[in-house]
């Protein structure tokens, strides 16, 4: 469940969004004190503000971790499934003859990634030696 996780960008990206929550906490009760009252002007507020601030610090730390391990597990298993990696053979299984085994007919995305035959190779090596 822990595995894969990077703790070092999750802390920092929960770092900087507690220092940004806090400096706009600070903002708002200097900007407008009769309306946004914090009750920081005694110890026990500032002591509880300090705790909340730990504890969104930790929560949001684990929550971009998983959220980045998942992003980085999505993009790899779309990545390939482009190359016709074994999720994207998995995925579209098929029987000898060639028809998948659910019994549909094979789409024009079946062939995604393959080679074309129907396009010149020499071409495409004499457009890119022009640019």
């Amino acid at each position: 469940m822990f595995e894969d996780l990077e703790w070092g960008p999750a802390f920092k990206r929960a770092a900087f969004l507690v220092a940004f929550w806090l400096l706009a906490l600070y903002v708002l009760t200097v900007a407008f004190p009769e309306t946004f009252v914090l009750g920081l002007d005694s110890s026990a507020g500032v002591v509880s503000m300090l705790i909340n601030a730990v504890l969104f610090f930790f929560f949001f730390a684990v929550f971009t971790a998983f959220t980045e391990r998942s992003k980085r597990r999505r993009a790899a298993a779309i990545k390939a499934q482009r190359r016709g990696g074994t999720s994207a053979r998995a995925a579209g299984a098929k029987n000898r003859s060639g028809v998948p085994e659910d019994g549909e007919e094979a789409g024009p995305g079946d062939l995604r990634g393959r080679h074309n035959p129907n396009t010149s190779r020499k071409k495409t090596a004499r457009q890119r030696r022009r640019r």
